[in-house]
């Protein structure tokens, strides 16, 4: 019987841990953040904890908001929705946030984490100049992340739009396929920030040719005629609009 109890006791702990929900929250020194998670039922009460220790406290009816020690004046609390809000943040507000709404320890849990602001990065080429009579181009959106924490990559073609390429920094631009578009330009973004490149030019780029051909084929077969209607148009209209003028004329005329 002990073994049966001491057993249900495991897997019910083991059912707990693997339970368990570890979401990451990224803030920068000096920032704000905020913890928004989702409770269906009504909350009666609220308890947030950051490594252990009490941030904020809250019991309807009962026990009004208490925000704790180093919290106070920098910490709100949505009593309705269980939200929290801290700002100025720094490096001692990394760990873990827990939380119990209706005095029940909740699975989901945040890690704090302070990370830094992308740099603007710069467009870098591989082979460092690459020349136009070549196939291909390398491309590597270039800047310092170091502490910055998770990156991804977005890159544009010209005046086109952004396409994000995940965590990967570097793109590979194909000859045959990249000469209508002038510039590359590239992006980097982390969930506290994100930040553009100058745009470069593409090696790759071809001008349109001006043809005077073309000119005399637009003009001939485009142009000529829609000038053509506006102008019987204009002259059906100024004839309907002085018609009784016009019917005048001709009878003085047929009367001499």
């Amino acid at each position: 019987m002990e073994k049966l109890v001491v057993l249900v006791l495991l897997t019910a702990l083991l059912y707990d841990v693997s339970s368990a929900q570890n979401k990451m929250a990224y803030f920068k020194i000096g920032g704000e953040l905020t913890l928004k998670p989702v409770f269906p039922d009504a909350i009666k009460n609220i308890l947030w904890k950051l490594n252990g220790d009490l941030v904020a406290e809250w019991v309807k009816g009962a026990v009004p908001l208490v925000v704790y020690d180093r919290f106070k004046g920098r910490t709100t609390l949505d009593l309705s929705t269980g939200h929290l809000t801290m700002k100025n943040m720094s490096q001692k507000d990394e760990g873990e946030f827990s939380y119990e709404f209706n005095d029940k320890i909740q699975a989901v849990r945040y890690t704090g984490k302070a990370i830094k602001e992308v740099p603007k990065p710069t467009v870098h080429t591989k082979p460092l100049v690459c020349q136009s009579d070549k196939d291909q181009c390398g491309l590597s959106c270039y800047g310092d992340i170091k502490e910055a924490g998770p990156v991804t990559y977005s890159w544009k073609e010209g005046d086109g739009e952004w396409q994000e390429e995940e965590e990967e920094s570097n793109i590979t631009i194909i000859k045959s396929e990249s000469f209508f578009f002038e510039t590359v330009s590239c992006m980097m973004k982390n969930p506290i920030s994100e930040k553009k490149s100058d745009p470069i030019n593409n090696p790759f780029y071809v001008e349109p040719k001006h043809d005077p051909e073309v000119d005399i084929w637009w003009v001939e077969l485009v142009v000529i005629p829609i000038l053509s209607v506006i102008v019987a148009v204009c002259l059906g209209l100024l004839c309907w609009i002085h018609r009784e003028k016009f019917r005048k004329w001709i009878r003085v005329k047929q009367d001499n």
